[in-house]
């Protein structure tokens, strides 16, 4: 939503005006510096009144028992058309509609009538108490010179003495102090040379690049061109001390209200375990999906809850997996030789980064584990799907091949193209040999030859089926036993089937954590390996999802000083009590504790 205000002031015989741009919906009067609407009057409160905008309707309130004239009638609460005016101690609010650049123009109007302070009424003046000027200003002088440099510069000879001024209000090290750093930075604790090289100088890109080499530029060529020589340095839009405060509630008292203890749902004894801070933490849960096995079948899948303090939970996807053969610097095989790969190689984010990317045979896996079942046809791949459809692709295939060598055998520019593809041995033509023509045609018996090739033609076929099969079943051996399915997955046998062959169904954990919100955009500055162990991992079954401890080298409780400090929605949200998620005792106390806030934002 955005919001111009127009102001309109008087400045000598004219009339200056000035425009500024709110960006939000709610619109603070009042002579306090922090209004919105700014109205120089002691008339006026330091907050006055308010002004919302919702859904394109518009309504004024006023603050602290005082009252504003709604079109010239005075009220506490409004509801504010297009056209309307609101009146304050003699400045007028117009409101009219807005145009391309915003949505509302809220136009003030400043009362130039000068009213005459109390100060300039009763005013009194330093000569007029027989003071000397001189004399007062040197003592106030030598009073600052104390108190505000000499005690606190005694403090950095005396740690104990620095101490007792930093917890009594009087002067300390906060004067030059830069203040704490920003939430994202609180892990350099008072490692200043971290970033400021050189002592008393602000620290430049290549300080900050030294972490952050992966953000891309983040303005357009319009900005650098205007805004070249002002805006030069990060720190000139990134402020590390001494941060503005959030509007986001980060306070966790609200969810170690109910969290301090455990937290038991429907059969489940503990489902939430106490937490009161993110040093205590319990070890993470993890979401994992296992089979469900019937008669040593997977007949479907199941997401399961594990703790990683259990080191015996392994991951049961039925996949044959090495991250570190995968991973091996020196390369491994593909189709154009030695590839290099990255974690980035397979694993990409989604936009957002809360996501990964699904791991798919097409898009991760095809570009190297080709599935050719035939060394004369390379290029000829069976589908990824299952054995029943493999090996009817393949005696298709074959089929064909038989029945091309056999159509085309007149043909010899099409047999040498087909060559280059295909070696299949030479059919005979059903009654086309010109011997048995010759002698047919001489003993001229029409029923002899119809008959002969009949008998021709089935014995083709019953030779291209055999040597399809044999084929088809010669390839299928080579590729669910020995090349290739069986080099990834689990594949059993059963000879009493018509195909034999049963590969284990596959399914990939997307969602691990589903409870909390992660971010790998936020962790750009780690390798993937400062998290996830991949290039020792021999196993598939091997768990790479790091557990707390890993997390808590950078990050802490709220309270924490040298470690990036974390309070509960930082990694979960905040989420409203439902049934599916609470019972109604705690869902009671939820809503109890949410109008208890709610009473003290308005008080």
């Amino acid at each position: 939503m955005r919001l111009l205000i127009r102001y309109f002031k008087k400045h000598g015989e004219s009339e200056v005006t000035e425009q500024v741009i709110v960006e939000g919906n709610t619109l603070d009067i009042g002579r306090g510096t922090n209004q919105s609407i700014l109205l120089p009057d002691q008339r006026v409160a330091l907050s006055h009144a308010k002004i919302t905008v919702s859904n394109g309707e518009i309504k004024a309130v006023s603050l602290s028992g005082k009252y504003i004239l709604h079109n010239d009638k005075m009220v506490t609460r409004a509801k504010i058309n297009i056209g309307d005016t609101i009146d304050i101690s003699g400045h007028v609010i117009s409101v009219l509609a807005g145009d391309k650049e915003c949505d509302f123009i809220f136009q003030v109007k400043i009362n130039s009538l000068i009213q005459e302070s109390i100060k300039e009424r009763f005013q009194t003046r330093l000569q007029d108490l027989n003071l000397r000027k001189r004399r007062w200003s040197w003592l106030f002088f030598i009073v600052v010179i104390i108190f505000c440099l000499l005690l606190p510069l005694s403090g950095l000879f005396n740690p104990a003495l620095m101490e007792s001024l930093r917890q009594n209000p009087v002067p300390d090290d906060s004067h030059w102090m830069a203040g704490d750093l920003i939430k994202a930075h609180k892990f350099i604790g008072d490692d200043c040379s971290a970033c400021h090289v050189d002592a008393f100088t602000p620290a430049g890109n290549e300080q900050c690049q030294t972490c952050h080499s992966q953000v891309k530029s983040h303005s357009n060529d319009v900005n650098e061109t205007l805004f070249k020589h002002d805006f030069n340095q990060c720190t000139d839009c990134h402020k590390d001390h001494n941060p503005e405060e959030t509007l986001a509630q980060y306070s966790q008292e609200m969810c170690v209200s109910c969290h301090e203890d455990n937290i038991a749902h429907g059969n489940d004894k503990e489902k939430y375990r106490s937490v009161n801070d993110f040093d205590n933490h319990p070890n993470f849960k993890i979401s994992m999906m296992s089979p469900t096995l019937v008669e040593n079948k997977v007949i479907d899948w199941e997401t399961n809850r594990h703790s990683l303090s259990d080191l015996k939970v392994s991951e049961e996807s039925n996949l044959n997996f090495s991250h570190q053969l995968h991973l091996d610097p020196e390369g491994i095989k593909s189709v154009e030789g030695k590839e290099i790969l990255e974690c980035a190689t397979c694993h990409q984010a989604e936009k957002g980064g809360m996501k990964m990317k699904p791991i798919t045979m097409e898009n991760n896996c095809q570009s190297c584990h080709l599935l050719a079942f035939d060394a004369q046809d390379p290029e000829r791949v069976v589908p990824h799907g299952s054995p029943k459809e493999v090996v009817l692709m393949m005696r298709e295939y074959y089929a064909f091949r038989y029945i091309y060598q056999y159509l085309n055998k007149d043909n010899e520019q099409n047999i040498k193209k087909a060559g280059e593809l295909f070696s299949v041995r030479e059919a005979r033509r059903p009654g086309r040999s010109e011997g048995l023509l010759k002698k047919l045609e001489e003993s001229d018996n029409v029923a002899t030859l119809f008959a002969i090739e009949k008998l021709t033609k089935q014995t083709v076929r019953s030779d291209a089926l055999v040597w399809a099969e044999t084929r088809a079943n010669s390839a299928a051996i080579n590729l669910f036993e020995r090349q290739a399915c069986d080099v990834c997955h689990q594949v059993t046998k059963n000879v009493e089937e018509e195909v034999p062959w049963h590969v284990k169904p596959v399914a990939l954990t997307e969602n691990w954590l589903p409870l909390s919100q992660f971010t790998h955009n936020k962790h750009e500055s780690m390798t993937c390996n400062d998290c996830h162990n991949a290039e020792d991992s021999e196993l598939s079954s091997d768990i790479l999802i790091p557990d707390i401890d890993n997390c808590q080298q950078c990050h802490g409780g709220e309270e924490s000083t040298n470690l990036i400090p974390n309070t509960c929605i930082d990694c979960h949200g905040f989420h409203e009590a439902k049934d599916q998620l609470f019972d109604g005792s705690l869902k009671n106390k939820s809503k109890t504790l949410m109008n208890d806030l709610r009473e003290n934002n308005e008080k």
